[in-house]
């Protein structure tokens, strides 16, 4: 190959990179056929030994990406090193196929230790704030757990039947054999309805008017202050470890990904002898 053809080929497969630098390069290799025809070399074995333009334009490419990649830390820049380190052998494409998996699943677990973090800090502050300032208001279930808790002890006779003069109903009612508890209050304007099931993890609330119904299935019965701040803390406790651990992760990730690059480059000039 001579060398009008090689510097051409190369200059088309480096089409990607900035015309600044790409036009460096080709000066840079234009240099080193000159040095090499005046060594007595011809075109031909300075082209041979440079091999293939295709190849060297991916060689290239990778170290474009591995600087770029140093001088800006992002997941795009990472990725481009990632693909241009596999353009340069089949076991380096086949080694990155499970090496983006983990990055992927590197990702999502940052992503979640994030949210986890930031679900702590929103409860924290929400606690603080309202120790602080009294907003916003903060409705703990101390109460219902309490009057369930002594109405369970009295067992069935503890039902609680209240008839008003209007036809005004309150009816409080544990059932021995299910554990299940329930509160039901009626008016002639609508009625409210409370349930607890056996395993006092799941409820029901209901309230019915003249204008509609509101049903919520699956109710939490709510935290106290300290579970809420316990519940808080730990969520930040969990979120910060992991958001911590995956940092140390992706800098060791980084480090090794960049340390194999430059290994798999070394090696390329080495056979080849070229201008590095």
């Amino acid at each position: 190959m001579k060398q009008q053809e090689f510097i051409k080929q190369l200059q088309d497969a480096l089409s990607r990179l900035p015309e600044g630098e790409r036009q460096d390069i080709i000066a840079d290799y234009q240099e080193y056929f000159r040095d090499g025809l005046a060594a007595g070399r011809s075109e031909a074995d300075i082209a041979a030994a440079l091999g293939e333009p295709q190849q060297l334009a991916r060689e290239l490419m990778a170290r474009h990406h591995m600087a770029r990649w140093e001088s800006r830390k992002s997941f795009g820049n990472l990725f481009a090193v990632v693909g241009a380190i596999a353009g340069l052998g089949f076991l380096n494409f086949m080694l990155a196929i499970p090496f983006l998996f983990y990055l992927w699943l590197l990702t999502m677990a940052a992503l979640a230790s994030t949210g986890i973090l930031i679900g702590g800090l929103l409860l924290f502050g929400t606690l603080a704030c309202n120790e602080l300032f009294g907003w916003p208001a903060i409705h703990e279930s101390r109460d219902v757990r309490a009057i369930w808790s002594d109405f369970a002890q009295g067992g069935p006779a503890g039902n609680i039947h209240i008839r008003g003069s209007r036809g005004e109903t309150v009816d409080v009612v544990r059932e021995a054999s299910s554990g299940r508890a329930s509160i039901h209050i009626q008016s002639r304007d609508g009625t409210v309805s409370l349930e607890r099931n056996a395993s006092e993890a799941l409820g029901r609330l209901q309230i019915k008017d003249e204008t509609g119904q509101v049903d919520i299935a699956g109710l939490d019965w709510g935290l106290s202050r300290h579970g809420m701040l316990l519940t808080g803390l730990l969520l930040m406790a969990l979120g910060g470890g992991g958001v911590f651990l995956c940092y140390l992760l992706a800098r060791w990730t980084w480090r090794g990904l960049l340390s194999y690059g430059r290994y798999q480059l070394a090696v390329l000039d080495r056979a080849r002898g070229a201008p590095v």
